[in-house]
């Protein structure tokens, strides 16, 4: 006669019945295993069950009716309380027996844990209670409203990131399954088994439930490039404001200036430095304009006599030119290089034209548009300017690239204390 176990809510088997002993010395049968034989419905724990099968090997000697009877009799002696309702199925149990719990898990209902987690600057994991969802009910509610919790509160710590995926997995593919170990805190271990051999099974998860885990994993893969943009956009000086140094509050006072000057103004504190504006926004000009027509895409202040707002200052070593590019934030990261390469050829230009240009003459160039910076070129002061020499030495782009003017706005006097 063959047997079956029935290990953790699952029935394994058949087993012939000599592999029992076998089985039991080799440690395959585990302490909380229950055990029958094929066609009965008496589960019993592997202890009884050895003690009933020798109990049959002894009386095997008489006839076989008797010895059927007799194995009924010992089958359906007393036993402890605790696995009294084994000996029947649970068709043959009376209603009072059961737990509510019990009923709605042999209706096909299930008890399920849900995860989340929290973060300030550790991450803290929740998991809930058993949650008791009945039969043909959708787990898409408590799913996703741990999922949420996880995906707003969780991201904020260590280990945030790791712990916000993995719950969010876990709830997307429907909890955990706690039936048996819940059944089991409540009425025991052997009715618990029972109860789950008896459960009906259960739908598969609904659209809902997939549809919760795409968009869940999406805003997952959001977040983490989220995170990402951010880490690159303070590497890449694109967040906040850069520290400030000697030369900050006049380079201040003269971006101030460019950014509420008309369209069109040539800024400077003398003569010699708004002639040096006007023929940088000249040369400047010129350039734009064949630059446009040769690519539209260029033209991002229209191609009909542009106007660039210009401020130049000069010192005895150096020569700085802002210059404010109408609609430049709209051009492409390509094109608004190319036009600064362009703004930096019209400072030599402008240079040799006032003949205010000499060896070693140090020069930098502020671009930017209305709102922001967009690159600073710095280098040396070149007459004779070809493509393989330019003079530029330094080329730095986002709105946090405007610090490196702040060097040459400090005053000569002031620069020689800070050298003394």
């Amino acid at each position: 006669m063959n047997f079956f176990i029935l290990r953790r809510g699952q029935k394994l088997g058949p087993y012939p019945d000599g592999a029992i002993e076998e089985m039991s010395a080799s440690g395959e049968l585990k302490a909380g295993d229950l055990v029958c034989y094929e066609g009965e419905q008496n589960w019993q724990p592997v202890s009884r069950f050895l003690e009933h099968r020798q109990q049959r090997a002894e009386a095997g000697g008489a006839e076989a009716g008797g010895a059927q009877a007799d194995v009924a009799d010992v089958a359906s002696a007393p036993v402890p309380s605790k696995t009294t309702f084994l000996r029947r199925s649970v068709e043959e149990m009376d209603e009072a027996t059961l737990t509510d719990a019990e009923r709605e898990v042999i209706a096909g209902g299930r008890f399920l844990v849900f995860e989340h987690c929290w973060s300030l600057l550790i991450s803290f994991k929740h998991t809930t209670k058993p949650i008791l969802m009945r039969a043909g009910e959708d787990s898409f509610g408590q799913a996703f409203r741990h999922s949420l919790i996880s995906c707003c509160f969780g991201w904020w710590g260590i280990p945030g990131p790791v712990w916000v995926i993995s719950t969010i997995r876990h709830n997307a593919r429907g909890g955990r399954d706690a039936t048996l170990e819940t059944l089991t805190r409540q009425v025991g271990h052997a009715r618990a088994a029972a109860a789950c051999a008896q459960h009906q099974t259960s739908a598969p998860p609904s659209g809902s439930m997939r549809a919760l885990g795409l968009m869940m994993t999406g805003l997952s893969l959001a977040l983490w490039l989220s995170i990402g943009w951010l880490v690159w956009a303070v590497a890449q000086g694109h967040i906040g404001e850069p520290a400030r140094g000697p030369g900050t509050a006049e380079f201040e006072l003269a971006d101030r200036r460019v950014t509420e000057a008309q369209e069109g103004n040539m800024l400077g504190g003398t003569l010699k430095d708004i002639e040096l504006a006007y023929s940088f926004a000249q040369t400047f000009g010129d350039a734009y304009l064949a630059e446009a027509r040769a690519r539209p895409e260029a033209a991002v202040a229209g191609t009909n006599a542009p106007v660039f707002t210009t401020f130049c200052e000069v010192h005895q070593d150096r020569v700085i030119f802002l210059v404010r590019v109408p609609g430049l934030q709209k051009a492409s990261a390509a094109i608004r290089r190319q036009l600064a390469d362009r703004a930096w050829n019209a400072t030599s230009v402008a240079l040799t034209k006032q003949r205010a240009g000499f060896t070693g003459l140090r020069v930098a160039l502020g671009v930017r548009s209305a709102g922001k910076y967009d690159q600073v070129l710095a280098g040396r002061y070149v007459r004779d300017f070809e493509i393989n020499n330019t003079g530029l030495k330094i080329r730095s782009e986002g709105p946090r690239s405007k610090a490196k003017l702040y060097p040459f706005f400090v005053p000569l006097e002031q620069l020689e204390s800070l050298k003394d």
